[in-house]
């Protein structure tokens, strides 16, 4: 008797398990892939930036620049580099911080930038690839490149104010700019 009832058990168990395999393994990843692509494909496939036709990047990363040309994005504390994402783990009482933060101060302060206005330059994002900073850093980026540049700076503060993000249903999160749609609005301009 107790045979019979532990292999009818196994034989639910196995049955169970392919079923499982088939539903969760199959099934229910092509419906959320299926019903993404068609609500949502802009957001399932990456959320890409394209730019005469090539892909430079996702609106939801951050890359490295050069200063001369482009809007800084915050540090990164895995050099952009997406597989090894995250923050530096770093205490606030940590001496290599303070080290990194100094560093980033001065170099900020050698461009032009006061450091009081864009904070979040000096400390990278809890990711490492956050593309997003606040208005008041867009806008004292925007008079260094006015000034290494020929373009007007109320052409350069329109840019940032058709690439600013406003909080969600206006009170979830922060006024902000991302910076990758920006760069690509500015490569734009410039290139005209």
């Amino acid at each position: 008797m107790k045979s019979n009832e532990t292999s009818n058990q196994w034989e639910i168990a196995i049955r169970f398990f392919f079923l499982s395999i088939l539903v969760f393994g199959f099934i229910y990843p092509l419906s959320v892939t299926g019903l993404s692509q068609t609500f949502f494909p802009f957001q399932a496939n990456g959320s890409l930036v394209v730019n005469q036709g090539n892909i430079i990047g996702s609106e939801l990363l951050a890359q490295k620049v050069n200063m001369e040309n482009m809007f800084l994005y915050r540090p990164s504390a895995a050099n952009y580099n997406t597989i090894p994402s995250g923050a530096s783990n770093l205490s606030p009482s940590s001496s290599h911080l303070k080290t990194f933060v100094e560093t980033r101060k001065s170099e900020l302060e050698s461009l032009g930038l006061r450091p009081d206005r864009c904070p979040e330059l000096l400390y990278a994002s809890g990711s490492g690839l956050d593309p997003h900073i606040s208005v008041t850093c867009a806008r004292e980026q925007a008079e260094f490149l006015n000034k290494h540049s020929k373009v007007p700076l109320e052409v350069i503060n329109e840019l940032i104010d058709k690439n600013t993000e406003y909080p969600l249903f206006g009170m979830i999160g922060q006024k902000r700019v991302n910076v990758t749609k920006l760069n690509v609005s500015w490569k734009q301009l410039k290139d005209e």
